[in-house]
């Protein structure tokens, strides 16, 4: 009995090696482990590059989104007035004071000059005194530029002070008081007369002393009243003619003619 158990260990000792012999070389008929396919990974993929047919982040549509309603509301936005010192920028200035309802006051007190513009304006010595005359009538609210009825278009001329100074260019355009007052102009300032007409017409209502300095516009009306002490003013071409014959004496009318007594 003892050997009969023996034999049987032996046997099953031999099957058993032969068993992990078999399974570790892996058979001549044995079939080849089941390995998955390999799926593509996002590291797999060059940084910053994305499928031609991967739709865009919801970020970068944002912005697209964004871009193109900014670029829409600068088309839907009104050009900006010009503001340059150029006769165009000075029509477009003045083509407010010619429309309708219109606030006059309002728009000549946005054109009052400051200290530092009566120094550009003016030489050192004159600027102070031209200030202080012309400040009485904007502190009483008497500077007021306003076309009259039907003057409905604006006509513009440009000189330098130098131009006023020598008379070139548009100088003969301007109220001869200039020619009193063009040593203390600053010659490089580019100075504006401007009239207020009806259509078709030359004569209006006229108004003189406009420049662009500082960035802004301003008007220092007829100068040379300051200098006499009479502050400024605005004047239309019928006044200016009327005030340029003050001063002339009237020729005295000639007497009748009697006849001879016979």
């Amino acid at each position: 009995m003892m050997q009969w158990f023996e034999r049987a260990s032996v046997c099953a000792c031999a099957l058993t090696v032969t068993l992990a012999v078999s399974a570790g070389c892996g058979g001549a008929n044995s079939p080849p482990p089941m390995v998955a396919d390999p799926t593509p990974s996002a590291t797999d993929e060059s940084p910053g590059e994305t499928s031609p047919t991967e739709p865009a982040s919801d970020a970068a549509a944002g912005d697209v989104a964004g871009a193109d309603a900014a670029a829409a509301s600068r088309a839907e936005q009104p050009e900006a007035p010009v503001l340059e010192g150029t006769d165009d920028g000075a029509r477009e200035l003045l083509s407010q004071f010619v429309a309708p309802n219109a606030d006059h006051a309002a728009l000549t007190r946005a054109l009052r000059p400051t200290a530092s513009d009566y120094k550009v304006l003016f030489d050192a010595q004159t600027a102070p005194k031209i200030e202080a005359e012309q400040a009485r009538e904007w502190n009483s609210n008497k500077a007021v530029i306003k076309p009259k009825p039907g003057q409905t278009e604006v006509k513009v001329w440009s000189a330098t002070g130098s131009d006023l100074s020598k008379g070139t260019g548009n100088a003969k355009e301007f109220p001869g008081g200039y020619k009193k007052i063009a040593k203390h102009l600053a010659p490089d300032v580019l100075f504006f007369r401007f009239k207020f007409v009806e259509p078709g017409k030359d004569t209006g209502t006229a108004y003189d002393g406009l420049a662009f300095i500082n960035g802004r516009w301003v008007i220092a009306p007829k100068p040379w009243r300051a200098l006499e002490g009479k502050g400024g003013g605005t004047d239309s071409d019928a006044d200016e003619k009327a005030s340029s014959n003050k001063g002339s004496k009237p020729k005295p009318k000639s007497k009748p003619k009697r006849g001879k007594k016979r």
